[in-house]
């Protein structure tokens, strides 16, 4: 997909240039995460998941009465084709003889807390790595078994992979590692500060945070380079590293075209936006 898309309070909304938006059928759910592939979207929000597609005014819903609250999703092969996070566990996804979509969880079992996921990444189709309000956690073999990491006891609100390497942003600040499994702090600084969400540039990182955004790349400190309050959502495009998009609750949408030194607000959008999707990211 080569536009972007946020997801907000109200609906989707897409862009080619991540200035002019505008909004993707009438659909009004909160949105909680988007993820593309080269057919359409998935959308998922605290009713369940759905199915968004070009030129289609009509989504397609996935969910069944057992999946709600839907917190993240990443592309898995299989019948449905997601893997879905929620605040109940995590849950793949086949349809039934009949076409109905019914779903199969995998987190029972485990305490309250680390069912509740924020976030979840795949590695391989049958390695997932997920953040929880008790941690990360990993399984290796498709949701069937899952090892504690050594990041616990702390909530996971967003995690990313790229170029080798983790990172997860947690309600104490935000955390690296080379295999998903030990963790350390990244970088200095930011240790009372939550980290909601979590992207990579060409040499940096973008956090979006309870206290704006912020820039660094793990080793030293860490920049402020804009905004106030809740940064629940930033995207970094692919190829155009320096233009960046942050969706604040409840401050809306805003735009660096700059690596973060000047942002431009983004009005005629609903004010409280959880999801950035960038150019290509359907991860």
């Amino acid at each position: 997909m080569d536009n972007w898309f946020l997801g907000t309070g109200r609906g989707i909304y897409q862009s080619l240039d991540g200035w002019d938006w505008t909004r993707v059928s009438a659909y009004d759910y909160g949105i909680t995460a988007l993820v593309a592939d080269d057919q359409g979207i998935f959308a998922a929000c605290g009713s369940g998941l759905w199915r968004v597609l070009p030129g289609n005014p009509m989504w397609v819903q996935l969910h069944d009465e057992t999946l709600t609250e839907v917190m993240d999703i990443a592309r898995v092969p299989g019948d449905v084709g997601v893997v879905a996070a929620s605040a109940y566990g995590v849950a793949t996804g086949y349809h039934t003889e009949d076409g109905v979509v019914r779903w199969r969880w995998h987190l029972d079992g485990l305490p309250v807390n680390a069912r509740f996921t924020n976030a979840i990444v795949v590695d391989t189709p049958v390695r997932w790595v997920i953040g929880t309000e008790a941690g990360v956690l990993v399984t290796e073999d498709g949701g069937d078994g899952w090892q504690w990491t050594n990041l616990t006891g702390v909530a996971v609100r967003a995690l990313y992979f790229e170029k080798g390497c983790w990172w997860a942003g947690a309600d104490n600040g935000i955390w690296m590692s080379d295999d998903g499994m030990s963790w350390q702090r990244a970088g200095k600084g930011l240790l009372d500060v939550a980290v909601f969400d979590v992207a990579v540039g060409e040499d940096f990182v973008v956090l979006g945070t309870e206290d704006g955004v912020w820039r660094g790349d793990g080793d030293l400190g860490w920049e402020k380079v804009g905004l106030h309050g809740q940064v629940r959502a930033v995207g970094v495009h692919l190829k155009e590293r320096n233009l960046w998009v942050a969706g604040c609750v409840p401050g809306g949408a805003w735009v660096t075209k700059d690596a973060g030194n000047g942002w431009s607000y983004m009005p005629d959008l609903p004010g409280g936006i959880d999801v950035v999707l960038p150019p290509g990211g359907g991860v």
